[in-house]
């Protein structure tokens, strides 16, 4: 009886040890993603009934076209070269 844990034994341990992780982070994503989902759907379900109970439309902006663009900024006047602005 010889207590080699080269070889097959070795691998099998590493390889079960590998298995156990990726099933292991892999049971976490799904936790996390059905959260998720979960959290977004009760949140736009109480936005639609905050809404619905205020009278507001939703979306607030509606579903209009494209908005208007921001006015363009005023000219700049470079610095002066005086100590009088």
């Amino acid at each position: 009886m010889y207590n080699d844990y080269s070889g097959p034994a070795a691998a099998f341990g590493i390889g079960f040890v590998i298995i156990a992780a990726v099933v292991y982070l892999g049971t976490i994503a799904l936790i996390l993603w059905v959260s998720y989902l979960l959290m977004r759907t009760a949140v736009k379900n109480g936005m639609l009934l905050a809404l619905r109970e205020s009278g507001q439309q939703f979306p607030p902006g509606g579903y209009g076209g494209p908005r208007p663009a921001a006015p363009p900024y005023p000219p700049q006047m470079p610095p002066s070269s005086g100590g009088v602005s």
